[in-house]
């Protein structure tokens, strides 16, 4: 391996093209399909051009006019406005125009400029932790090919067979070192830069950003296409715990009109005095959620039960039952804390009423199966029609029913079929209520969760979107209804059947708290936290310094003061190994290193005291010129590093001593 030889002229091809790879990861499905085939063709030519010598494939003016087609091919193709989309596509298309030409270290410049403007652009399109690793890589990759490339073009110029693949490895680790002692640098710059209250890419949402898998409005299949989706809709953080899955209930949005085949919102209180919930809870009876909203472009914040109390960082409103709403939609990740809990019970106003009583037109054998379920006191009204929904004629299912291809109303849901998902459930459920008298509404949201022992915080995914009811109740308020039949299971309900997993899976829980640390840490780094953050740590090296000033052992201290000064020790100890290691390349280069370089060594040394012609034999002049009696042992050692069949590190070393013996001699003499 220490004598294999690399093709010089390969491996800035290959770099660029992983670079490209990256990329392409990078923007996702923004890449068009021939863009990215453009790219890879052109890289493919660009590739085994480069391990035959026959760069560039085409002249200056055809891969000129090949530049033209293609920017006006991508303009076509993607349409004027739809500006994120083109520029990845130009990107795509400059960079497979350069992989057709790659023969030097500007072209290799020029590639690393294209690929870091892709990712520019894919910082538009995504905000996950992916996105930090493909353009970690990327700039470690662009980082060893403006290293290697000037040593590659010279090898070249000078017709050598190629470098040696030892020289390549320490490149990669003197990279590799370099990247991760900047990365340090970069964090720290990272935390004292001041920032923009907003994000710059707030001003124009991505054209790629993610789509919510809630809806605020209730029809067939608006929640039944999200049952194999397992994105993640938000993390939430909650105290105290649940007691599990089933008991997770996050209210999006209520819904009051029942136009037939649909449910809109259509709320009969605009919005909450002050912007709380009155009558609901305190601190000792509430429950906290520290939620962070993935990227969508919804406006509605979830919650469990009723919010009473709200710290959200942008403008927003809250609606009758604790609906929360943005004033816009930001299609950003952002994070909020909500304390709900049940509400009191109090009056039912007469709009409510009204609102939570209407019913569309409605077929007699409806108003007659409402009619069988009717007599004595609501709560036993309610507790009939639950029996017959969780009864064994009624089955849960994804599928259109046998006879209904394009669907079914509602009407043959509940009068024949009995087969549906969660949509037709509670809707039937709230229409039979509001028959027999019983203010009822739908509420859609998410039910269940799984929990991330990694970061103590629970996963809500798009597919567990789900549908329920609230239901009046005298002395009660509203009272949660779930017809759905796998929610009394015991084994969950979601409106895929069943709940998730009550826990992640052990394989994915760190990667999870990796993402959750990225949107917390990074991208949700606002100006009122990055000043906190450094408050903290101020005020924790001033407890730290006072506290080792008075205790003299550092157990009999707090826990919490342990456990700060046992981070600053780790710190060090990482910081420390990284310049050990770095050392300890740095040596075995040395030691490393082949006969030509301890050679070189030896000229730049006598360099040292005045040789200025290098060529062979010409530094016997010189020695004349030096004393006869102090030049003999630096003459001597000379010899060997220049001449000898064997020049090595301990001869530079010694060389170096009975050098700096010899000038420190002739500042004395003269």
């Amino acid at each position: 391996m220490p004598g294999l030889r690399l093709p010089t002229r390969s491996v800035g091809s290959l770099l660029a093209a992983l670079m490209g790879v990256f990329m392409l990861l990078a923007l996702g499905s923004e890449a068009a399909l021939w863009a990215t085939g453009v790219w890879v063709v052109a890289t493919g030519l660009g590739l085994y051009g480069a391990w035959h010598g026959r760069l560039p494939w085409l002249s200056a003016a055809q891969r000129l006019m090949l530049v033209l087609f293609l920017l006006v091919l991508a303009l076509l193709l993607t349409g004027w406005g739809n500006w994120l989309a083109m520029a990845s596509q130009v990107v795509l298309v400059l960079l497979a125009v350069k992989a057709l030409e790659m023969r030097s270290q500007r072209d290799f410049y020029q590639v690393a400029a294209l690929v870091l403007l892709g990712m520019g652009v894919a910082a538009w399109l995504r905000v996950d932790i992916l996105l930090g690793i493909f353009l970690l890589t990327a700039l470690y990759l662009s980082l060893l090919g403006l290293l290697w490339q000037p040593l590659a073009d010279a090898a070249v110029a000078r017709t050598t067979e190629g470098l040696r693949w030892r020289d390549f490895r320490y490149m990669l680790a003197f990279s590799l070192v370099f990247l991760l002692v900047l990365l340090p640098v970069t964090a720290i710059f990272f935390l004292m830069l001041p920032r923009t209250p907003t994000p710059l890419w707030v001003w124009a949402p991505p054209q790629g950003a993610a789509h919510s898998g809630f809806s605020a409005v209730l029809s067939p299949d608006s929640i039944t296409r999200l049952a194999l989706d397992s994105a993640t809709a938000f993390r939430a953080q909650i105290i105290p715990q649940p007691a599990g899955p089933e008991h997770l209930y996050w209210v999006g949005a209520i819904l009051w009109r029942d136009e037939g085949r649909t449910w809109i919102p259509d709320s009969p209180v605009a919005r909450v005095r002050d912007g709380v919930s009155a009558g609901v809870g305190t601190e000792s009876t509430g429950i906290r959620q520290k939620i962070v909203l993935s990227p969508d472009n919804s406006d509605y914040l979830f919650a469990l039960a009723t919010p009473y109390r709200l710290n959200i960082p942008v403008g927003y409103r809250q609606q009758a039952g604790g609906v929360l709403r943005l004033n816009k939609a930001s299609g950003l990740p952002m994070r909020y804390i909500v304390w709900s809990a049940p509400a009191a019970p109090r009056v039912l106003s007469a709009a409510e009423r009204t609102a939570a009583l209407q019913v569309p037109d409605t077929s007699p054998q409806l108003r007659a199966l409402a009619a069988h379920f009717a007599g004595g006191s609501d709560a036993v009204v309610v507790q009939r029609l639950l029996h017959w929904f969780h009864g064994s004629s009624f089955r849960y299912s994804l599928q259109a029913p046998a006879g209904y291809p394009h669907g079914q109303s509602m009407a043959d849901f509940l009068l024949h079929t009995h087969t549906g998902f969660c949509e037709y459930y509670a809707g039937g459920l709230a229409l039979l209520l509001r028959l027999d008298g019983i203010p009822a509404r739908v509420v859609t949201g998410y039910h269940g969760g799984e929990y991330n022992p990694a970061g103590n915080y629970w996963i809500v995914r798009q597919s567990m979107a789900h549908a329920w009811v609230q239901a009046w109740l005298p002395g009660q308020g509203w009272v949660r209804l779930d017809a759905t039949p796998a929610t009394i299971s015991g084994q969950g309900g979601s409106h895929a059947g069943m709940l998730a997993p009550a826990v992640v899976p052990a394989a994915l829980q760190l990667w999870d708290w990796m993402q959750w640390q990225w949107l917390n840490m990074v991208i949700d780094l606002t100006p009122a936290k990055q000043r906190a953050l450094w408050a903290s740590a101020g005020t924790q090296i001033m407890q730290i310094a006072q506290l080792s000033a008075y205790t003299p052992h550092w157990p009999k201290a707090p826990g919490w003061h342990r456990h700060t000064t046992l981070t600053y020790w780790l710190v060090g100890v990482v910081s420390s190994a990284s310049l050990l290691m770095a050392w300890i390349l740095w040596y075995r280069h040395r030691v490393g290193k082949d006969v030509g370089y301890w050679r070189q060594r030896a000229v730049r040394a006598l360099r040292t005291l005045g040789l200025k012609d290098d060529r062979p034999g010409v530094e016997s002049l010189f020695w004349q010129r030096l004393p006869e009696d102090q030049r003999e042992s630096v003459r001597e050692i000379y010899l060997v590093q220049r001449y000898g069949p064997t020049p090595d590190a301990d001869g530079d070393r010694r060389l170096s001593v009975a050098l700096a013996t010899l000038r420190q001699s002739l500042r004395e003499t003269f």
